[in-house]
């Protein structure tokens, strides 16, 4: 005998009823929406995956760097600057983004420097300045570097300038002695009497009590007869 039927859908029923239909609606969407979530789905994958590769990018790049450096720093100690430079030029030309290319840059100068090639030296310090900048002592010592490029051209009233303003940077800092002292010498083998009394003001004003910067500058400044002995 059959079971009796009432005629009324049960709660179960709705559920099942409901779940078949949302499994028939979603698989529809599917359908007419394929394309375009597989697009996404592979969009998405591809993102991934540049990302992946940039990150992997970047750790090689720094890994190169790294390795150039390190390779350059020895060659530069072991007085091998032509290979230095080559390598410190790489940095440069392959990972000028790089925490190292500020020092790589720096390093190049030095070495051209030690070269005797003033020209480049000067570029370089410039470079430094104009594209790095990043740690105060090099910051000065690439003015410095300049002021000794200009010097070594022959270009004294210019290196005087250059020294009196990477000093006046820090006239208490460790090399502004040294720095108000090549000032005053440049100035007077320029036979400029204004620069080098100019400087001669700051170190009066910052070194008076350090002999070993005012009293070189005031025999610079006796010989050239810009300053006038004081007799006791």
């Amino acid at each position: 005998m059959s079971p009796k039927t009432t005629g009324r859908i049960t709660k179960r029923e709705i559920k099942q009823d409901r779940f078949v239909s949302g499994v028939f609606y979603l698989t529809e969407q599917f359908r007419k929406y394929k394309r375009a979530v597989l697009g996404t789905v592979a969009g998405v994958v591809v993102v991934v995956v540049l990302v992946m590769l940039v990150l992997n990018h970047q750790r090689t790049q720094k890994a190169e760097a790294q390795e150039l450096f390190g390779r350059a720093s020895v060659e530069m100690r072991s007085g091998n600057l032509s290979l230095a430079i080559i390598d410190l030029r790489k940095i440069l030309d392959k990972h000028g983004s790089s925490s190292l290319a500020g020092l790589a840059c720096y390093y190049l100068g030095n070495a051209y420097y030690t070269q005797r090639d003033f020209n480049e030296a000067e570029n370089l310090f410039k470079r430094y300045l104009d594209d790095y900048a990043e740690d105060p002592l090099l910051v000065t010592s690439s003015h410095w570097g300049i002021a000794g490029c200009l010097e070594q051209k022959g270009e004294f009233a210019a290196a005087s300038d250059v020294y009196l303003q990477a000093a006046k940077m820090d006239p208490r800092g460790i090399m502004a002695g040294d720095l108000l002292f090549a000032a005053v010498r440049t100035a007077c083998a320029a036979a400029d009497s204004s620069r080098a009394m100019q400087a001669y003001e700051v170190i009066g004003e910052y070194y008076a009590d350090v002999p070993r910067v005012i009293d070189a500058a005031q025999l610079y400044l006796y010989e050239h007869r810009y300053l006038a002995p004081q007799i006791e």
